[in-house]
């Protein structure tokens, strides 16, 4: 029998490798999962309500000017709301957010908000989900919440409510003039200063309000409410203390703040010395503890109106006088830093008036000695300052006809001085 051989003589045949096989079945497993794996895309929106929790209105009022941030992706939600610091505004950092405000009544809406779903719930035609909302206010912190949208439409169901973190106050503020113990006529500049910390934010920088006031107005400021979650718990709310500034809004400044007898010496000194009145602050601290609160500022002025002098000289010492005593020059002179009667208050001359309906004259006298002139005192403790005087009458080749020193009160109107 002849041997049988198969095969090209000379070559070796290699066997077929089982991966080479299996490789493309893989490749087009992968190419058909793409193609068949599609998402479809989906938008909806959502609206509703937010309401003070607190309101004793019925229904409740809303709250105007809430930021309302609505998230697709539920661990962005959490990631922002976790990163909220308690006392600062809030700012999300997620990539993708829906965002608006509550109007006047607590209403708001976002009416598109897109989302991709690998297995609609019906089909390819419309979906649900769940949206997750944070609530930001100033007054009212950081809020969570969540709602289930439909695509294709803005599901108008939220109804939220908020628990005011923060406590609003009005500060109705009177700056009386001790002098005349009524509101003073000078408008002032005001500033108060509210510490906002609590026990969980121990380094909050204070919020500052200012407004002009003459006479009287009113502030609003905003402080938390409670300083711990203990006190919320008790019932028991802030009373911070504030700290108020003002001053004179004027380049020359001549009122200033002063104590109302409530000082331990029980006077009217002003409450700054020295250099510090160049820039006229008065700095007091109050504990605000009520809704409304009120509080009178007093002041005085450092610069004061000479009152009107008036009078009669006589050389005679007789009541009516003569015409010799007429057209006399009359000097008002204050006091320099030495205690010399060197200052210049104004004159006026002698002349006669008409005594009654009978002609009768009265010669000698003068009026409206000092008329529009103020001095200045820094020091004076009383309500009125005193300052002395001297008038001189000067005869017609000028020498001294007479004199007398007086003391003038900033609180009198006029005075009447008889010479000599």
């Amino acid at each position: 029998m002849k041997n049988m051989k198969t095969g090209n003589p000379g070559k070796t045949v290699n066997p077929v490798n089982p991966v080479n096989k299996i490789l493309p079945l893989i490749f087009l497993l992968i190419i058909t999962s793409i193609l068949t794996s599609c998402y479809s895309v989906f938008s909806g929106g959502t609206g509703g309500l937010v309401v003070d929790a607190e309101s004793t209105s019925v229904p409740k009022a809303g709250i105007a000017s809430v930021d309302v941030y609505a998230y697709m992706s539920k661990s962005d939600w959490e990631a922002d709301f976790a990163s909220w610091n308690e006392g600062s505004k809030f700012t999300p950092s997620a990539s993708y957010y829906g965002h608006t405000a509550t109007s006047s009544d607590g209403t708001f809406s976002i009416s598109k908000l897109v989302w991709q779903e690998e297995k609609p719930d019906f089909g390819k035609d419309a979906d649900y989900t769940t949206v997750y909302l944070l609530f930001y206010h100033e007054n009212y912190g950081l809020t969570k919440s969540s709602s289930v949208i439909i695509s294709d439409s803005v599901s108008d169901t939220v109804y939220t409510e908020l628990t005011a973190v923060r406590k609003s106050t009005v500060l109705n503020l009177t700056f009386e003039d001790v002098a005349s113990a009524s509101a003073s006529t000078n408008t002032l500049y005001v500033k108060v200063s509210v510490p906002q910390t609590t026990s969980t934010n121990k380094d909050a920088a204070a919020k500052t309000y200012d407004a002009s006031i003459t006479g009287n107005g009113s502030i609003t400021i905003s402080y938390p409410r409670w300083q711990s979650q203990e006190d919320k718990n008790d019932g028991k709310e802030t009373c911070p203390e504030v700290t108020i500034s003002y001053s004179e809004s004027a380049d020359k400044k001549v009122w200033f703040g002063c104590y109302n007898a409530d000082n331990e010496d029980a006077d009217y000194a002003f409450r700054i010395d020295g250099d510090d009145f160049d820039s006229g602050i008065t700095t007091i601290k109050k504990t605000v503890s009520n809704p409304s609160y009120s509080i009178t500022l007093y002041g005085k002025s450092a610069e004061l109106s000479l009152p009107s002098v008036g009078g009669q000289y006589t050389a005679s010492g007789s009541a009516s006088g003569d015409q010799n005593d007429d057209g006399l020059k009359v000097c008002l002179l204050g006091k320099d830093s030495s205690g010399a009667y060197s200052l210049d208050f104004g004159e006026t001359t002698t002349g006669a008036q008409a005594v009654g309906t009978g002609g009768t004259e009265k010669h000698g006298t003068f009026s409206a000695l000092g008329n529009s002139y103020t001095w200045t005192d820094r020091n004076y403790k009383d309500k009125y300052s005193t300052a002395d005087f001297k008038i001189t009458v000067y005869k017609a080749d000028g020498s001294e006809a007479a004199s007398k020193e007086i003391s003038l009160r900033s609180d009198a109107s006029s005075y009447t001085v008889q010479l000599p």
